[in-house]
């Protein structure tokens, strides 16, 4: 509660700032003595003025502004993430959270940019009895499963809002896909949770466990549109899968890196039986 109260009062006196007046001395001092008390504000306050502030306000403070980065760079981190490891204990999953802060955890920090989001793709894990959510098939507990953390930004800096999440408006639709192998073909994603932190929308993906293709090649496909739906080409000669670049939307793809080592063929043929693909 401190640092929030801390940050609070940074927050107002860099309203001056982002106004584009001059500060004085005065304020200047008390927006170093409020970071000097901070205790090295941890995440929840290190977003403290958005980058686009930065930039309106540096013709007329370049001189406050250039200071007060110098006596803490973390404070203006205005595209800072949470790991991994501490999304999943946002959402309240401690066992996850020690998956994806241990070695068997593929840290990606893949970003690409669609429409007016940027999306990174942070980390995937996969493994048994990770999670402290359990998914149930046929009544028994599903061996087996990845999760994967992407970060949502708005692309002009602006956060992303609670109200409009709850409203629908962030209506991507994200989930595994294999090459080789049409969308509606196989499936992997069984759900999963968001959560919000300092503006940037956090997406916990649940999905059965991917690494038994992995020596096929899989994707992790974020659209706005259905996989099955033709926002997906398909190419039977190559196996190949790519983004239709006719559909009018949120469709892009992110080539996970998988260890081919984690390759289970028979597993994977089982998978495919029994979605009643199997040959």
């Amino acid at each position: 509660m401190q640092n929030k109260k801390i940050t609070q009062k940074i927050l107002n006196e860099f309203s001056a700032i982002s106004a584009g007046e001059e500060p004085g001395e005065d304020v200047l001092e008390k927006i170093k003595n409020n970071l000097n008390n901070s205790n090295n504000l941890n995440k929840e306050k290190s977003v403290i003025m958005k980058k686009t502030t930065i930039r309106r306000s540096f013709g007329t403070v370049a001189a406050a502004v250039i200071m007060l980065m110098i006596i803490t760079t973390t404070a203006f981190a205005a595209w800072y993430l949470l790991n991994p490891s501490e999304v999943a204990e946002e959402l309240g999953n401690s066992k996850l959270s020690a998956a994806f802060a241990g070695e068997n955890a593929i840290n990606i920090n893949a970003a690409q940019t669609a429409g007016d989001y940027k999306f990174t793709l942070m980390s995937i894990v996969s493994g048994n009895d990770i999670s402290d959510s359990r998914f149930y098939r046929d009544g028994e507990i599903a061996k087996g499963s990845t999760y994967a953390v992407l970060a949502i930004q708005k692309a002009d800096g602006s956060p992303m809002l609670f109200e409009e999440l709850a409203a629908g408006d962030y209506g991507f639709r994200v989930g595994p896909l294999v090459k080789g192998y049409a969308p509606w073909q196989v499936f992997f994603a069984r759900g999963g949770s968001a959560t919000i932190v300092d503006g940037v929308l956090y997406y916990l993906i649940d999905s059965a466990d991917i690494s038994v293709f992995a020596d096929k090649g899989v994707y992790l496909h974020v659209s706005t549109g259905f996989p099955g739906s033709g926002v997906i080409i398909f190419n039977e000669e190559t196996g190949e899968l790519s983004p239709n670049p006719d559909f009018d939307g949120i469709n892009i793809l992110f080539d996970l890196p998988l260890d081919v080592s984690l390759a289970d063929p028979v597993r994977a043929q089982q998978y495919l039986d029994d979605l009643s693909y199997g040959e």
